[in-house]
């Protein structure tokens, strides 16, 4: 049987044009001989104006949180308000967050107005980041402890564990409020460059982990606290002899955030302030009792330590993570201020900072005593 001849290979389709219309002009237009390019919709192009170009945005500024805190049921006034509303009017670049208990917040947004934004401390503490690095057996401690502190006037240390987790939630700066910007032009330079690390304030004359803890305390108490080792460490931080926690930054999320964080809880259990029952007369028992029944002075002490005590071990804990971590050289150094002058020199101050204690050139401002405390 003979096969059908094969199919030559198919050309490229196209509609193919009458050999007759090729000279006829095409819709008023020359014929396809004298011009074959010609497209005849481009009369709809003529007269007609190019659009204008859309405006140019410009970027849009990425504005630096700055965090207040306030753990305690007083109402509001200027010891608590008038930073926070000083700072949100006068600086664009900055986003002020307050954080208050539940049944403050009210009042906090009405006194404090439109320009800071007031939230709840339930927020951060019922947010599913913090329940996960903090985990449900330290939370149920944390629990415990900000019930503590509530019942036994211990506002300022409550604050301390929230501004931990307020910072490593959302990132951005955490101020006392009563801190004031005496150096506007430097404080928008923080505001514009925030620091890559987690950052904290640097004395020299408080609190010292390394080598020794302060006179006032017994050996065996300044162990219990975090402010002594039973094998003296040279190497450990050597050159950084103590903090506080009025001021400090951090980005969000950061790891050396929520170790901060878990150590104060887990410290503040072995001060007696949370956990298991205390055997009576043991040192977590005499530490707890010095809160319970202490005078201010002590609070702040116990307090303190415990905070500052942290602190250390979320930098111990990056410099185990980065050996060119050097946290004496990243965090910011404070001077005193005595009667309304910096102690070796600096900006004149203003009548604001009539009663500060502590200046700190790097932010621009300066930090007294009084009602922040409660």
């Amino acid at each position: 049987m003979q096969k059908a001849p094969a199919m030559p290979p198919k050309k490229p389709f196209s509609i193919p044009i009458p050999v007759a219309d090729r000279n006829r002009p095409r819709f008023g237009g020359p014929s396809l001989k004298e011009n074959p390019q010609w497209n005849p919709f481009s009369v709809l192009e003529d007269g007609v104006e190019d659009a204008e170009p859309a405006p140019v945005r410009a970027p849009r500024t990425q504005k630096t949180a700055i965090h207040f805190v306030w753990y305690g049921t007083g109402a509001p006034n200027d010891a608590n308000t008038k930073s926070p509303k000083s700072i949100a009017a006068s600086f664009p670049g900055a986003t002020v967050y307050f954080w208050c208990l539940t049944q403050m917040a009210p009042a906090f947004e009405k006194a404090l107005g439109k320009r800071v934004k007031v939230h709840t401390l339930n927020e951060v503490l019922d947010h599913s980041a913090v329940r996960k690095e903090v985990g449900p057996l330290l939370l149920d401690k944390l629990d415990q402890l900000l019930k503590f502190y509530l019942a036994n006037r211990g506002h300022a240390p409550a604050k301390d564990i929230l501004t931990f987790l307020t910072l490593a939630l959302n990132g951005g700066y955490f101020f006392d409020a009563n801190c004031v910007i005496e150096v506007p032009e430097q404080f928008e330079k923080m505001l514009a460059s925030p620091p890559k690390l987690p950052t904290f304030l640097k004395l020299e004359d408080t609190l010292c982990f390394n080598p020794k803890p302060p006179g006032f305390m017994t050996d065996d108490l300044a162990l219990q606290m975090g402010m002594a080792e039973e094998d003296d460490d040279e190497d450990d931080l050597p050159s950084f002899n103590g903090t506080d926690m009025w001021a400090m930054y951090s980005p969000a999320r950061h790891p050396m955030l929520w170790t901060i964080a878990c150590h104060y809880i887990a410290r503040a259990e072995a001060f007696g302030f949370c956990g298991g029952p205390r055997q009576e007369g043991s040192l977590r028992s005499q530490m707890h009792n010095s809160f319970v029944e202490g005078i201010a002075q002590q609070k702040r002490t116990l307090a303190g330590a415990l905070g500052i005590q942290s602190i250390f071990a979320g930098m111990h804990k990056h410099k185990q993570r980065d050996a060119s971590y050097k946290p004496e050289d990243v965090n910011w150094e404070v001077d005193a201020v005595k009667a309304g002058q910096i102690e070796g020199g600096g900006p004149h101050l203003s009548a604001a900072s009539a009663h500060a204690d502590y200046w700190v050139k790097d932010l621009g401002l300066t930090k007294g005593h009084g009602g922040s405390w409660t």
